[in-house]
């Protein structure tokens, strides 16, 4: 999972560094691991005051079967950050 930002809903679409998206740029908030093969097609919601990313990943301990999960979510800096 890949995260940018712009200050306009057509772009351009900028990382941390401010690289274009388009040529490349992007940070990682999230990526597959031993214990999940991938993980993506993401939304963020706010329950209580509390921010949450919604997404599915595939369970490597269940013969790659995608689950959904839900983790909370933080902002530093105002960046995502999963805890």
């Amino acid at each position: 999972m890949i995260v940018g930002r712009s200050k306009n809903i057509n772009g351009p679409f900028v990382d941390k560094e401010s690289n274009d998206m388009a040529k490349g740029g992007g940070n990682i908030l999230l990526e597959g691991d031993k214990n999940w093969y991938g993980v993506g097609h993401n939304a963020v919601a706010t329950f209580y005051g509390i921010d949450y990313i919604i997404f599915h990943g595939y369970d490597a301990a269940d013969n790659g079967r995608p689950k959904l999960r839900i983790e909370k979510l933080k902002w530093e800096n105002d960046w995502p950050v999963i805890y």
